[in-house]
């Protein structure tokens, strides 16, 4: 009799804990699904709105006057940075890898002065998160589907499939209280 109940007991346990491990992925994977379409319509609203300064300074748009010196303006920067963070959608790291890269742009400059320029800032020539055409991911973020997801206690690596040529790759974080964050984000090349 003590046999039958146990084995009942563990059979049950098997069966109950089976049902509740397939249910919570599934949450989780839509919860993530929400914080990167959120995120991709909260940056094609806001982009334009970001920049409360010029974040580069010194373009020659008078072919008379000379000597104009292109600099990145790294406290414009900070309060682009400071606008993105108010998204809720990125993290700090993700918010520090963006600043690295104006900074680097910004060394380069410093560098190599560029002067008397009036063409497309070299490292800044277009959008830094979605390339050239952000409207090709911006414009479909509704039709992205996730492909894949591997988790590693709160974090997750996601391919985020927006079309046949633009899948994307984001690294998130769950944060104390039980929120998506993205850390990173780049594009899948493994089709091409």
């Amino acid at each position: 009799m003590k046999k039958k109940s146990l084995i009942i007991l563990i059979l049950l346990f098997s069966i109950l804990s089976g049902f509740s491990q397939t249910a919570q992925p599934k949450k989780i994977e839509s919860a993530i699904k929400i914080t990167i379409v959120g995120f991709l319509k909260w940056y094609k609203e806001n982009e334009p709105k970001l920049t409360t300064s010029a974040i580069v300074k010194g373009y020659n748009e008078d072919t008379i006057k000379k000597d104009s010196i292109l600099r990145v303006d790294m406290r414009s920067v900070d309060e682009y940075l400071s606008n993105f963070r108010k998204s809720n959608f990125v993290s700090d790291s993700f918010l520090g890898a963006l600043r690295f890269k104006y900074k680097s742009v910004s060394d380069s400059l410093t560098k190599y002065p560029v002067i008397d320029y009036f063409g497309p800032v070299p490292g800044l020539e277009c959008d830094l998160l979605f390339g050239f055409e952000p409207e090709e991911i911006l414009d479909h973020a509704d039709e992205g589907k996730i492909s894949k997801i591997f988790f590693i206690y709160n974090k997750a690596l996601v391919k985020f499939d927006i079309s046949k040529y633009n899948q994307m790759i984001f690294c998130l974080t769950r944060s104390s209280d039980q929120k998506w964050v993205i850390d990173n984000l780049d594009y899948d090349i493994t089709n091409f």
